[in-house]
């Protein structure tokens, strides 16, 4: 038990601060213990308000006079500012000590203002609560959101509906914005067709279609053309199950010091189709003389007997003031022209890759 040097009141021995005057107590030691004497006897330790020091005599020393004088100096003169605080200057200011003061979160026992713990308890009493600003609470970019996302570009849609060999449909991709990757790696039903790469190809939705980009140089992707359409040199088109590959064939020119190559005489070519088998290599190449090359079935500069995809006379390769062609001649599977990688394919096209056809649609 500590008694308050300030007032006399008891305190139990983990209290910080007087529970009469708040005043802060003796730290540490009960003040009912007397100060460096032997002589008091037991009885003199539990009488609550004396608490007095007792002489060297072992006397008891009378409570009114004696206990201020003797008092130790530390316990006495510190708490002696603290009443001040405790009460308050004027009616004006009892409503902010009031608004200060606050419970203790562990006992409930109200302690005056100022106090860092509990007298009752000891318990570390929170701070005052505080109302944080309205501009803590309202952040100001709140304001600025509809117009960015009034001003975000729209996204852009289109999909890709995958057709099966008796022309149905067999389920849809859909693509926004992009690059959107596409492959082995997209899963079933792709992941067992090996024609296609991991990483095939990339697609990206523009105004006008489907931009696609090649990820691999193996195999490419393929559109079916509608009539006629440019043919470049390094070209490469399908027709039924081949592979055909265009060159030019440009006039032999003379070196710069007039040296002229050899080699037999040209009749006239000008282009040349190589067929490509497995692996990518040319087995048989044709010159193209003339204005016009046929490939088909039956009938042609350029035949596949054995090839049932190939119609009879399923395109030809044309040259002109305008430049090269290749056109389908009304076939009944169609020829297939590889897209140079960064071409943009329109809404409405066909495309073939690896064994899988796609029609590309807008959304």
């Amino acid at each position: 038990m500590i008694i308050c040097p300030n007032c006399g009141k008891e305190n139990q021995d983990h209290y910080k601060f007087c529970l009469g005057c708040g005043a802060r107590l003796p730290g540490g030691a009960p003040a009912s213990v007397p100060p460096r004497s032997n002589h008091t006897p037991a009885g003199t330790q539990i009488t609550p308000p004396v608490a007095s020091p007792t002489s060297s005599s072992g006397t008891v020393i009378d409570p009114p006079k004696p206990p201020i004088a003797k008092a130790p100096p530390p316990v006495v003169t510190p708490p002696l500012a603290a009443p001040p605080a405790v009460t308050p200057p004027s009616p004006a200011a009892s409503a902010p000590v009031e608004a200060a003061s606050n419970g203790c979160n562990a006992c409930g026992m109200v302690n005056p203002p100022g106090f860092l713990f509990c007298g009752r308890c000891g318990n570390r009493l929170n701070a005052a609560p505080t109302t944080p600003p309205p501009a803590a609470v309202t952040p100001p970019p709140v304001t600025a959101r509809p117009a960015a996302a009034s001003s975000s570009k729209p996204k852009l849609r289109a999909c890709l509906h995958l057709l099966r060999e008796d022309g149905s449909d067999g389920g849809t991709i859909d693509l926004e914005d992009g690059p959107i990757p596409f492959g082995r790696d997209s899963g079933a039903p792709f992941d067992q067709d090996f024609y296609l790469n991991p990483k095939h190809c990339a697609f990206s939705v523009e105004a006008d279609g489907v931009r696609v980009d090649d990820l691999s140089p193996v195999n490419g992707v393929y559109r079916k053309i509608e009539g006629r359409i440019e043919l470049q040199h390094g070209d490469t088109f399908r027709v039924g199950q081949e592979l055909l590959y265009y060159e030019d064939l440009p006039e032999a020119e003379a070196l710069a010091d007039g040296t002229e190559r050899m080699g037999s005489p040209n009749p006239g070519y000008w282009g040349r189709i190589s067929v490509i088998v497995d692996g990518g290599r040319a087995c048989e190449a044709v010159p193209i003389v003339g204005n016009e090359f046929i490939v088909g079935r039956e009938r042609g500069d350029l035949t596949f007997p054995t090839d049932g995809y190939v119609s009879s006379t399923h395109c030809r390769v044309g040259g002109d003031d305008d430049g090269v062609f290749l056109e389908d001649r009304g076939s009944s599977n169609g020829t297939y022209l590889r897209v140079r990688s960064g071409q943009c394919v329109p809404f409405g096209s066909l495309l073939l890759i690896g064994q899988q056809l796609f029609h590309v649609r807008e959304s």
